[in-house]
């Protein structure tokens, strides 16, 4: 296995010295250096553990896992408040130089909803959590039972596995959809995945960060925003699905631009949900199959994921805007769901 200190290094370098600098454990009940008391520790990676809000001790006996202390009230949850050295959501992979193409690992938290069998591609969706993926309710709709589906995290190019991360899939335990969706309007466009077993984070599997409280206003405000869609939906209206997750950059647009717009195609009496974002420009569009994945915006190197894809005309016709769910309006609503679950 990778020494996890090597994987992380630009980002842990400190944590892994400090690690080598005591003496390695064989016993899961050690005592911290001057002290008599005893306390419970256990072995795991090293990143795991900081992630969790624990405190590397030792190396593990024969291992390059560490003993680590984890308060029994702390949970790696990437939407909750933790003290800066340890919240890690949001942390992008190095870029890709092509052109709507991404590198593999880049995008750390996109996500593949799938049917179990035959592995059947669903939905986009993103990791919020270590148990949760946030995806569109459309997507998620027609399965009351969430037994058939399973969730792919890591993936990058769909048609090889000779990739430099491999891909790792969960079971579906539970699909929480908002109570308000409605699949005619598609307003309330939002939903929960829950999975069976935690995610464990690797260097191409991570959280994105939920948008603080007036984010999307600044970034719907800002024209220099760095806002991103990834997806292997299709590459442009009525061409095929790419096979490596793309991604596209795209300006965000203001509500009543967009209600213009919109209104334009599909009439005066047109109604957009108080919770919409949209996004776009000619050229620069989600697209069929890009459904559920996530819009993210970059703030202070940490990105952010402020919509989610619900749905469009077409696709980068000019001056028609894709359709995003507002994720900053149901930050409440995640929260809660994540911690009564």
């Amino acid at each position: 296995m990778t020494d996890p200190c090597q994987v992380f290094l630009p980002l842990f370098v400190l944590g892994c010295a400090v690690a080598t600098g005591v003496t390695q454990a064989n016993s899961t009940d050690v005592g911290d250096a001057g002290s008599t008391e005893v306390r419970a520790c256990k072995c795991m990676e090293y990143w795991e553990c900081v992630s969790s809000g624990g405190h590397p001790y030792a190396y593990c006996q024969y291992s390059t896992k560490v003993c680590c202390f984890v308060d029994p009230r702390a949970r790696a949850v990437g939407i909750l408040p933790r003290p800066p050295k340890v919240d890690n959501c949001g942390r992008k992979g190095v870029e890709n130089r092509r052109d709507g193409v991404s590198q593999a690992g880049e995008w750390p938290w996109h996500v593949a909803v799938l049917e179990k069998q035959n592995d059947i591609y669903v939905c986009g969706g993103t990791l919020v959590d270590e148990y949760w993926v946030l995806t569109a309710a459309h997507c998620v709709d027609d399965y009351p039972d969430p037994r058939p589906l399973k969730v792919r995290l890591g993936e990058h190019d769909v048609q090889t596995v000779a990739e430099p991360y491999p891909y790792e899939e969960l079971d579906v335990s539970h699909v929480v959809m908002h109570p308000a969706f409605d699949n005619t309007s598609l307003a309330h466009d939002i939903a929960l995945v829950q999975m069976a077993q935690p995610a464990k984070r690797r260097p191409h599997i991570n959280t994105v960060c939920m948008p603080e409280k007036g984010l999307t206003k600044l970034m719907v405000e800002d024209k220099a925003a760095r806002c991103f869609i990834t997806g292997w939906g299709k590459q442009r209206e009525g061409g095929g699905h790419a096979t490596v997750l793309k991604e596209i950059r795209l300006p965000l647009w203001n509500d009543a631009d967009c209600l213009l717009a919109l209104r334009r195609h599909f009439g005066a009496n047109f109604h957009l949900s108080d919770s919409s974002l949209c996004a776009g420009a000619a050229g620069q569009d989600a697209c069929e199959g890009d459904g559920g994945g996530p819009l993210v915006c970059e703030r202070n190197t940490i990105w952010y994921e402020v919509g989610v894809v619900s749905f469009g005309v077409g696709c980068g016709r000019p001056g028609m805007p894709g359709v995003y769910t507002r994720v900053e309006d149901y930050r409440d609503w995640i929260h809660e769901v994540i911690l009564n679950s």
